[in-house]
Parts: structure tokens; sequence; C-alpha cells
């Protein structure tokens, strides 16, 4: 796990389409596994990753456009920060999700610790997904 007074920082960049989401997958996993997660957190970790880089993909996603994951670790804190270029959307938890769609956001909430929306500099959005290892 973390050394004392060291950072963990791991990232990849993919582009913002839903064929790489199994990109994404692979990296969180591997987080995980260097980390030495139990199996349950880094599903739930993977999970909660790629419904905030689906939604990036869905809402920010145009030709050319790439998605940044970054993983960071400091003081037991883990959190994947999944930026993206397109323009800013506050997120709206719908009043009733249908069976299909609307699940993302309340999901990440659940299986996360704490979940963070904010305009990046220069344009974009990011998604913090911090969990307590």
């Amino acid at each position: 796990m973390e050394s004392a007074g060291q950072s963990f920082r791991r990232s990849i960049r993919v582009k913002s389409e839903s064929a790489q989401l199994a990109t994404v997958r692979d990296f969180v996993d591997s987080v995980g596994v260097e980390l030495s997660l139990d199996m349950e957190r880094i599903f739930d970790l993977k999970v909660a990753v790629s419904e905030a880089c689906a939604n990036a993909v869905e809402h920010a996603g145009r030709d050319g456009a790439f998605l940044e994951v970054e993983a960071g670790l400091e003081h037991r804190r883990l959190t994947f920060t999944v930026a993206d270029s397109g323009p800013f959307r506050a997120p709206i938890l719908p009043r009733q999700p249908n069976q299909s769609r609307g699940l993302g956001l309340p999901l990440m909430v659940t299986l996360m610790d704490e979940v963070c929306f904010f305009r990046m500099p220069g344009g974009g959005t990011a998604v913090k997904l911090t969990v307590l290892i």
C-alpha cells in the first residue's frame, strides 16, 4: 500500500468513445491490484469509474476528444478523477430514472465515499470519485 510520505499516481488517456470503457476498467483493475484492494472494492471502483466515463462520452464526447483518467492515493483516500474537454454540465439527479437510463450518478454516489463534480480550468468537466481504504 502507500509508503509513508509518498503518494501514488497513475493515469491513462483514452479516446472519448464507449469502445474505450474496457480499457478504463482494466486500468482501474490494475490500480486496485497494485494497491492490494479486495475484489469487491475493485468491482465497485470499476462500476463507478465506468459510469463517470460513460457519462463523459455521452455528454461531452466529440470527434477527436479524449478522457483523462487519473488514480491517486493520499492519506488512505483513493481518488479516481475522470476529466473531459467538453462543455461543463452540472449533474442532475433524475427524479424517477427509467429502467435503462439515469442510474449512473446514483450508482456512483452509492458505491463511493465521496463524489465531486467540477468545472475544469479552460473548459471541461471533471468527476472525482473517492473511497477510503
